[in-house]
């Protein structure tokens, strides 16, 4: 598995498991913070990352602080 498979599952799991402790879908989640069709999936699965604002909406629907949700910046400290 190389580092880019391993940073996407490794976001996947923290992603689950903040939207699974909020008991919501993928479609739940996207639709409440109001996100465009499909984004959600692709944040989930470690394709993109959320923006600022994003982030926030985000935090709000799976009920946790911005900085429980993964960013660039822990991919990057945790690659070097």
């Amino acid at each position: 598995m190389g580092m880019a498979e391993t940073r996407r599952v490794a976001i996947r799991k923290q992603y689950r498991l903040l939207r699974a402790n909020v008991e919501k879908t993928q479609l739940q989640v996207e639709t409440q913070a109001r996100l465009d069709a499909g984004r959600y999936w692709k944040i989930e699965n470690g394709f993109v990352f959320p923006s600022e604002n994003e982030r926030k909406a985000l935090a709000r629907v799976l009920r946790c602080s911005d900085a429980d949700l993964p960013s660039e910046l822990d991919v990057e400290a945790k690659a070097s």
